[in-house]
């Protein structure tokens, strides 16, 4: 009775190391995936690929120094160097979108 008794504790004592270890490896890697998955919100948001145009179309600053801001319009996406040059660009879209130096 007695051997039963200790080989039964053995395999329980095996048994509940087992999945704490189990458990600890698991949420380690559930905290890696995690932290991968996670965006950076100091990364860029916007790239000059992203874009239609080749040039801010209110300052002429190049796309490829910098977007701050996007505007969707005429089935086109332009991008501005900031969120002034949107605005500018918003008061009169449909002139300022015949200005637009285009991606070649």
């Amino acid at each position: 009775m007695k051997i039963k008794l200790i080989i039964t504790s053995i395999l329980f004592s095996f048994i509940f190391f087992s999945c704490d270890h189990i458990k600890q490896h698991l949420a380690e890697a559930k905290k890696d995936t995690m932290q991968m998955e996670m965006p950076k919100t100091d990364s860029v948001k916007y790239t000059a690929a992203m874009v239609d145009n080749a040039k801010d179309a209110t300052c002429g600053m190049p796309v490829a120094a910098g977007i701050e801001d996007t505007v969707h319009y005429n089935n086109k996406v332009i991008g501005f160097c900031s969120k002034e040059c949107k605005d500018d660009f918003m008061k009169d879209a449909k002139k300022n979108f015949a200005t637009i130096e285009w991606k070649k």
